[in-house]
């Protein structure tokens, strides 16, 4: 009921327009009727897997079923800086684990490297350079990261950070960036000047916010301080997460279609599923071509989450311990 009220909400809100909103409240009216079903452009299609569960095998056995069971080439991958990577701040960085998943990725397939976290270490001011955390991590992570792994060719890019605007994360406190857009793009910006000195064919991203489409307004208002302080003069390619449905949010005026349009840069989705076995493949066939249809850059989408131990009913993983998903029947071809 309370969608309802939104969605019609939204209508009225149109309807109160001139003449040039017709096409926003044609969008308002189709899906107070409701969004349809429709196939999913499957070349766009790649998934985030973490490798960190042995229960559903060894690193490259993930990968093979990735790449030759589902046929996906695109995978996002996860490296953290954690205590486990570096103790402490004159420890060398353990890059053991990451090593195994550069070395395991298969011909044809690419990855895309998420570059976040702080060490407990970071949490004292004194062990950061020029007392700013953001000049830190891109000199003491991304610098080490990039220097290790520029030059492999498995790697298609970086990606800076994740959900920086969620409120009450240990690290986004520390780095400044839960409740500042602008100390955003400055550690963004940091990044990509290492990143860019040392491997400059590689793409940057930027750490999507949380679902663009949700907690409206305050999400779109972060992105949209993003641009206005100049993330788009620092990556590539411009990153959203899309979670949950909230299609109002997407066609009402200055909502994310008339963002997602207004950044000059094409357009990743490196976060979209939802939970259930039953239940993935009427989401990506609803939600992803409706994206397309409203956002015209869109290049890729990335399913979260390939692996997932967790029960059938709520689980978001295209396998879980005792299943696969309608959605990995989908694209299993079988």
């Amino acid at each position: 009921m309370k969608r309802l009220v939104a969605i019609l909400s939204t209508i009225l809100f149109l309807c109160s327009c001139n003449s040039s909103t017709t096409d926003a409240i044609s969008d308002a009216v189709d899906i107070a009727d409701g969004v349809p079903q429709k196939d999913i452009n499957l070349s766009q299609v790649g998934v985030n897997c973490f490798f960190n569960d042995s229960q559903f095998g060894s690193i490259s056995a993930q990968f093979n079923e990735v790449r030759n069971t589902l046929g996906r080439r695109y995978v996002r991958v996860l490296f953290a800086w954690n205590d486990a990577v570096q103790p402490s701040p004159s420890a060398n960085p353990n890059f053991s684990f990451y090593d195994e998943i550069v070395n395991a990725v298969p011909e044809g397939t690419d990855i895309l490297v998420v570059l976040t976290d702080v060490p407990n270490w970071m949490s004292n001011p004194a062990n950061w350079i020029g007392n700013n955390p953001r000049t830190t991590f891109a000199e003491r992570w991304v610098r080490s990261v990039v220097t290790r792994y520029g030059s492999s060719s498995r790697i298609i890019g970086w990606e800076i950070w994740n959900e920086p605007n969620m409120l009450g994360r240990r690290d986004n406190q520390i780095m400044q960036v839960d409740s500042s857009p602008v100390n955003f793009v400055e550690l963004v910006a940091k990044a990509n000047s290492v990143a860019k000195q040392l491997a400059p064919g590689k793409f940057v991203l930027n750490g999507a916010t949380t679902s663009i489409n949700q907690n409206y307004p305050g999400t779109i208002n972060y992105n949209e301080d993003m641009r206005d302080a100049g993330i788009v003069s620092f990556i590539d390619v411009y990153n959203i997460h899309y979670y949950g449905r909230q299609f109002e949010n997407v066609v009402r005026p200055g909502g994310v279609q008339d963002f997602l349009n207004s950044v000059d840069r094409r357009i990743w989705i490196t976060e979209s599923g939802a939970q259930g076995v039953s239940k993935q493949r009427e989401y990506a066939e609803q939600v992803w071509p409706f994206l397309n249809d409203k956002v015209n850059k869109i290049d890729r989408i990335y399913y979260y989450q390939m692996f997932e131990p967790t029960p059938s009913e709520s689980t978001y993983g295209l396998r879980n311990l005792s299943s696969v998903s309608d959605l990995y029947v989908l694209l299993r071809g079988s």
